[in-house]
């Protein structure tokens, strides 16, 4: 399996948590509310959420006229640490980190680390940073944000995240609080990650990560506050190391 998919594998453990994925945290009993009102409310346990772990997810990713299938699981620590590992066929083919500066990911098929910086010391910045991937992943992320959201319209909730060159939006749908749309384009390099709701579940289509591709994810299980062991480290002399 090429670099180029191990990194895509690192896109699909972002769809995790926005398709059908069971939840511990007590959500609301009262009756649902909408919009703004509704958004606070649900954010009310936000607080108390220091992690978040999606286990035995399925994705499915497109690209080069391609089809991959695997098994993701995704975990979480908040404002430090995004961590997941993918299967297929019963055996681990990638472990992978993202860090506040730098992503990392293990290819044990092929005996590979592959680095790069998440943010960028010179030239144009990757249309996401840390922040970012971690709202995406769950809404009780963007509890923190929550005075940044707007209701431009009956139908959506739009957090405005934008930079200067850089447009970021993330949309909810108004009544049943979902996640539908969210949007990253760099306006310079026209390098994008944009991901919508399907009725089958999540879909994400980027270019920012060497090539064009989509991704599909559903299912999988979610709890809160847990803790797992991340062990990123490998045996100097078995791997190689590449910085890209």
């Amino acid at each position: 399996m090429s670099s180029t998919r191990f990194i895509i594998l690192i896109i699909a453990g972002l769809l995790l948590t926005q398709c059908r994925a069971y939840r511990e945290v007590t959500e609301p009993k009262a009756p649902p509310l909408v919009g703004m009102e509704g958004l606070r409310e649900v954010c009310r346990p936000a607080d108390t959420v220091r992690t978040v772990l999606i286990s035995k997810a399925e994705a499915l990713i497109i690209t080069d006229e391609e089809r991959y299938e695997a098994t993701i699981s995704l975990f979480v620590i908040k404002d430090s640490l995004i961590y997941f590992s993918a299967v297929n066929s019963g055996f681990e083919i990638l472990r992978a980190a993202i860090d506040r500066d730098t992503i990392k990911v293990i290819d044990r098929l092929n005996k590979m680390v592959y680095r790069t910086p998440l943010r960028r010391r010179f030239g144009h910045h990757h249309p996401v940073n840390f922040d970012d991937v971690q709202n995406i992943i769950s809404s009780y992320f963007l509890c923190d944000e929550i005075e940044r959201a707007i209701e431009p319209n009956f139908f959506h909730i739009v957090f405005d995240f934008d930079e200067p060159f850089i447009k970021k939006r993330i949309s909810f749908d108004r009544e049943s609080l979902k996640m539908d749309k969210f949007e990253f384009f760099h306006i310079q390099t026209k390098k994008y990650l944009m991901g919508e709701r399907e009725p089958e579940g999540f879909r994400i289509f980027t270019n920012f990560m060497i090539t064009d591709f989509e991704i599909s994810a559903r299912g999988g299980f979610r709890s809160y506050n847990q803790e797992i062991p991340v062990k990123m480290e490998v045996n100097r002399r078995k791997y190689t190391f590449v910085d890209l």
